[in-house]
């Protein structure tokens, strides 16, 4: 065992007795919840729902400002947040995007806004959605979708991917999986390494990793 200067710097650096004893104390405060990190507080359907109502109150029937309104009141309360769902492959064939709770639910005001519906009636999805979407025959036919958290897979929590008849202008038919896969959102928190592999039947996957800066949107 190597041997340790109990007093490598002199005399004159000693620590003074009156600092010995504040020591612990120092400890505690720069230790207390308030000052080390805190884990990201989950984006809440009851509060987004609030902050909507708030948001056509102030609107005064105008549809941006209310949306608007809303995305300033989430940030606010949460942080910046992305709010466009994620291009995780983007071809002239083959659309795969991922989609949060806030991404789906704004997606949704807007929708009831352009039909002149009222916002109580947009749902809430708490989970975040792979959506798989075959734009021609020909295009990939994606077989499954595996999201991993340091290594690990996550287990969805619902998967509508299904085979479907799919045709062109020439009448022409095929058969492809598309639909939704659900996954715990708390699977997308900053601090992991996350990645999500898209795999088609006969093919390499696509495989997309989110960067930390991205992972702190994606609420």
């Amino acid at each position: 065992m190597q041997s340790v200067n109990k007093n490598p710097l002199g005399r004159a650096h000693q620590l003074r007795p009156w600092l010995v004893a504040g020591l612990p104390l120092f400890l505690a405060f720069i230790c207390s919840p308030r000052l080390t990190a805190q884990a990201p507080v989950a984006v809440n359907e009851a509060r987004v729902r609030a902050f909507a109502q708030q948001a056509q109150r102030e609107s005064r029937g105008d549809s941006t400002a209310l949306v608007l309104a809303l995305d300033r009141q989430v940030r606010e309360a949460w942080g910046e947040i992305e709010t466009f769902p994620i291009s995780i492959v983007r071809r002239e064939d083959l659309l795969v995007t991922l989609s949060t709770p806030y991404m789906a639910y704004r997606r949704g005001v807007i929708d009831v806004l352009r039909t002149k519906r009222p916002i109580s009636g947009v749902p809430w999805v708490d989970a975040a959605v792979v959506s798989i979407s075959p734009a021609r025959l020909g295009a990939p036919d994606i077989e499954a979708v595996v999201l991993t958290r340091d290594g690990q897979e996550v287990a969805p929590t619902r998967s509508t991917l299904r085979p479907m008849t799919f045709s062109n202008g020439a009448g022409e038919e095929g058969v492809l999986r598309a639909g939704d896969v659900h996954f715990p959102i708390a699977a997308l928190a900053p601090g992991a390494k996350v990645a999500l592999s898209v795999r088609p039947r006969n093919a390499d996957a696509f495989q997309y990793t989110f960067s930390e800066a991205e992972l702190t949107t994606l609420k």
